[in-house]
């Protein structure tokens, strides 16, 4: 049995089948455009994984926000523990997130964090409130969403001026899924900020308390970290390499807290026993810090090192080169020049021209060739 089909049931037949066809255009690009967001917010959540600076994770929330969303600009704002509110970063055209700064960008941030949940403002231009403050400074829409609001580093994400239409509660919620995933990672950032940054200060007042012991070396320990510093920068290390030097150049002559004070000021050369006594401190500081387990490596091998010579002639070991661990051998560079440089109970400290000299002669025999030869061009550069 066959059936006919008039030609208007042709036609209709033709427009339904066109009408499912462009549905399930749409269909695939919604289902695209959500694959994409997916790829996205896994891709933050992996890279947010283990990050502990906080200025890299609102650049990363930042960015991805910026791939994610069609808009004019992009800020994390974050608020300081004496209430004030910066922008930590901005993407968007110059000048553009200067309202931010303004009373209204920052009462927005306040009543956003005390709400704890995103808002959509729209139509900012008629708003009864905001539209002249609004029109402005150009700001025609808005999404906002608190980034750790319970927490003690608190912010908000906000993206403003949709490229086309207003903003719809979709891209709240995938902002607000951003901000989720980015708030706790900043929470955890913060609270090891802060740790780290009362362990520095710990560690330099320790520094503090041993160079103390004798007016002749007050500030010794700050300024052999930071003329190390300078050397292992311009040598290229790591942010991680870099935080090892500062730590065991604060702590490299914690051992003279076992050294007498009658050796440490004493205004003439020191007898065979008191030289054995002061050449001493490097093994005491290394027995001092050896139980704490996160000084092994580099910062144990400065404290210990630091008085060993290439020629093999130094202390406490004799080590000779190489064998000599690296981070021994620049600090032995830094530690030579400050007390060259400074005043003792026996000497006036001696000019720089003086010290570099010095530090050029001895290059290969008390120190490592390349980084005394590398300290003293440093050093004349900054002349």
């Amino acid at each position: 049995m066959s059936i006919s089909l008039t030609e208007k049931d042709w036609q209709r037949l033709q427009e339904e089948l066109q009408k499912a066809r462009l549905e399930a255009q749409q269909l695939s690009l919604v289902l695209s455009e959500a694959w994409d967001e997916l790829t996205l917010l896994y891709d933050l959540a992996e890279q947010l994984r283990g990050l502990l600076d906080i200025q890299k994770v609102v650049h990363l929330i930042a960015e991805r926000t910026r791939e994610l969303m069609d808009m004019e600009g992009v800020a994390v704002m974050l608020k300081e523990p004496e209430g004030e509110w910066n922008i930590a970063i901005a993407f968007c055209s110059p000048d553009r997130e200067e309202w931010l700064r303004a009373s209204w960008g920052k009462s927005i941030a306040d009543s956003i964090v005390r709400q704890g949940k995103g808002t959509i403002l729209n139509d900012l231009f008629d708003h009864p409130r905001w539209g002249s403050i609004a029109a402005a400074f150009g700001i025609a829409n808005i999404v906002a969403v608190p980034l750790n609001p319970k927490g003690h580093m608190q912010g908000v994400l906000v993206v403003w001026n949709k490229r086309q239409g207003d903003w719809m509660a979709g891209e709240l919620k995938l902002l607000s899924t951003i901000a989720a995933q980015g708030g706790g990672v900043i929470e955890s950032a913060y609270l090891f900020q802060q740790l780290q940054e009362t362990f520095h200060g710990t560690i330099s007042a320790l520094a503090s308390a041993v160079d103390a012991k004798s007016r002749w070396t007050a500030g010794h320990s700050h300024r052999v970290t930071q003329f190390a510093l300078q050397l292992a920068a311009d040598l290229g290390f790591t942010e991680q390499e870099l935080q090892q030097v500062h730590l065991s150049g604060l702590l490299h002559d914690i051992g003279k807290v076992g050294v007498p004070d009658a050796i440490l000021d004493k205004p003439g050369p020191l007898s065979d026993e008191e030289w054995t006594t002061m050449k001493r401190h490097p093994v005491i500081g290394y027995e001092i810090l050896k139980n704490i387990r996160q000084f092994h490596g580099p910062i144990l091998d400065g404290v210990l090192y630091h008085h060993e010579r290439v020629d093999g002639k130094g202390y406490p070991l004799g080590l000779k080169g190489k064998d000599i661990p690296l981070i021994g051998r620049l600090l032995s560079v830094a530690d030579g020049f400050d007390a060259m440089t400074s005043d003792r109970p026996y000497r006036a400290g001696m000019p720089v021209e003086k010290a570099l000299q010095i530090l050029t002669e001895g290059a290969g025999t008390q120190w490592d060739r390349e980084l005394a030869l590398r300290f003293v061009a440093l050093q004349k550069r900054k002349e």
